[in-house]
């Protein structure tokens, strides 16, 4: 049996973020282990949040940056620390504030130069970047489209009412989690620890039926560790999905042996 508990359920996405406290991850991750619903709703949020990250190119900020970010903490004026004033003839007693409130207030009141850092940092890198984006090449835009196109085509896989999902083994020791929607006619691939390939091979994508093996797409391995594809065209239920090595720009049909299978339901 499985109990859901609202308020602990909400905190999904901030875990997902790691922008949980130690003593709210704790209480969060007890809940994990009691509620079936809540472990799936994390998961389909941390490969989101994996997604996402990985979408945009990382854009090196100037080096001027940090030095305009101190000073401008260093001008804002700082504002005194509160005295509270109280009336000897009316004295007023405060309760003291409870767990909860001291946890809320903990969240919400941050001092200023640290807020005033994360705006101007916030600003600073979306300015940088649409200078950045000015000069980079075509080539680079189209690579970030791309990208930010199969994130979000992953996050809608998630999202699906019916999105399914296997885990397995790949050759040499990786792990490839299968992620599909009928629904959607769609599903990725998404791989922990796979192997960089030499220069003149990459990993091919295939779809396997009975008419035989159709490519789905190219991956290289990431340099974080963690790659993924959602697969081009359109699969059906039952169909089965391959990865195989192949020689640089792909094949029409496979060349050697997956090193991983999936077969949907």
């Amino acid at each position: 049996m499985t109990e859901r508990n609202d308020d602990l359920a909400a905190q999904s996405g901030a875990y997902a973020l790691n922008a949980l406290s130690p003593e709210e991850r704790e209480a969060f991750e007890k809940h994990l282990t009691a509620s079936a619903e809540t472990r799936t709703e994390t998961t389909e949020l941390s490969d989101t949040a994996v997604a996402l990250g990985m979408a945009v190119d990382p854009v090196t900020p100037p080096p001027a940056l940090k030095a305009n970010l101190m000073a401008m903490i260093a001008q804002t004026p700082q504002l005194p620390r509160e005295v509270e004033v109280v009336d000897d003839a009316a004295k007023v007693v405060q309760p003291a504030a409870t767990p909860a409130e001291k946890k809320a207030q903990g969240r919400w009141f941050t001092r200023p130069a640290t807020a005033l850092a994360a705006v101007a940092a916030a600003v600073a890198l979306i300015v940088a970047g649409g200078v950045v984006a000015d000069s980079i090449g075509r080539t680079s835009l189209q690579e970030t489209s791309f990208a930010a196109q199969q994130a979000d085509q992953l996050a809608a896989i998630n999202g699906a009412s019916d999105s399914q999902r296997l885990v397995s083994t790949v050759t040499g020791g990786a792990t490839a989690t299968f992620v599909w929607s009928v629904e959607l006619a769609s599903s990725a691939v998404i791989v922990d620890g796979l192997e960089p390939l030499p220069d003149n091979q990459v990993y091919e994508l295939w779809y396997i039926d009975s008419a035989g093996a159709r490519p789905a797409g190219l991956m290289d391995a990431s340099t974080d560790g963690t790659t993924w594809r959602v697969l081009d065209g359109k699969m059906a239920a039952g169909d089965v999905v391959g990865v195989t090595i192949e020689p640089k720009g792909g094949s029409d049909a496979p060349t050697t042996a997956p090193i991983v299978v999936f077969e949907s339901a």
